[in-house]
């Protein structure tokens, strides 16, 4: 169904960060595949719109933003892309498409469709190119013995067509939203 590379070329792990209000979405701490290294720290926070901010390792600097309604029944998203490479900001959308035994999030970037999609009540899931079919990733919860243990995720990338903050992105929508699957 989807071309699939052999094997990883990144693996993350996205560690759920602790709410600090009510205001806040759970938002993550992303790690190498060793859980040595903090790479990026994604926040969110929920008003009248929700929004998330991915932040690079020292914290100063933002990667990517995210804002909208991603809670509730209709997905109305919006995100930016800080490319360094060409000094510049790319814009995207998200949007999610429900069937009966799994959903699909879609984010358009770059005239490009990013599929994620998980089936109802599992934590895990693959994010691939519409276009091609290409699978760019993988992702999936690990088990938790304990409820208040932070849960964790495991995000294997497979290519470089997407940023990773796409990626990012999905997964943070997806997981805010894993109970919710009627339209």
């Amino acid at each position: 169904m989807y071309i699939e590379s052999k094997r990883a070329i990144r693996t993350y792990v996205l560690v759920q960060n602790a709410r600090n209000s009510r205001l806040e979405f759970d938002g993550y701490t992303i790690f190498d595949s060793k859980e040595k290294t903090s790479l990026y720290r994604l926040t969110a926070s929920r008003s009248d719109i929700d929004s998330a901010i991915l932040f690079d390792n020292s914290g100063n600097n933002i990667i990517a933003n995210l804002e909208g309604i991603w809670i509730g029944n209709k997905i109305n998203v919006t995100f930016s892309i800080y490319d360094s490479k060409l000094n510049k900001w790319t814009d995207g959308i998200i949007r999610r498409i429900a069937r009966w035994f799994y959903v699909d999030y879609i984010a358009e970037y770059n005239n490009e469709q990013v599929i994620a999609n998980r089936l109802n009540m599992v934590r895990k899931g693959k994010i691939y190119l519409k276009k091609k079919n290409e699978l760019l990733a993988k992702y999936q919860a690990r088990s938790q013995l304990f409820g208040n243990i932070a849960l964790k995720y495991d995000l294997k990338i497979y290519s470089n067509k997407v940023p990773d903050a796409i990626h990012f992105f999905l997964l943070l929508i997806i997981d805010h939203r894993k109970y919710e699957i009627s339209s």
